[in-house]
């Protein structure tokens, strides 16, 4: 399986059970299971605003709080949510 990341929060995609799922329920591999589900995001909000929660989770990443967030607002821009077209 080719690495990809969440084009919503940008996890890494390490495993197939980690992709989220359409309303007819197929895969979809743009995006993680915990930010779409059955055709739609979970969280509806702004890039702002999903940039503060997900910088909660720096620990996890391997890195603080404060590092998630700057990592976060320069990578999120670039991906296929939340990208201005």
């Amino acid at each position: 399986m080719e690495q990809t990341i969440c084009q919503s929060c940008a996890m890494p995609l390490t495993s197939e059970d980690m992709y989220s799922t359409e309303k007819d329920g197929s895969i979809n591999k743009d995006y993680c299971k915990w930010c779409y589900k059955d055709g739609e995001f979970i969280d509806k909000c702004s890039m702002e605003e999903y940039i503060d929660k997900c910088s909660q989770f720096g620990a996890q990443a391997g890195m603080t709080n404060e590092q998630m967030k700057e990592y976060c607002t320069k990578v999120f821009p670039t991906l296929k949510r939340w990208k201005k077209i």
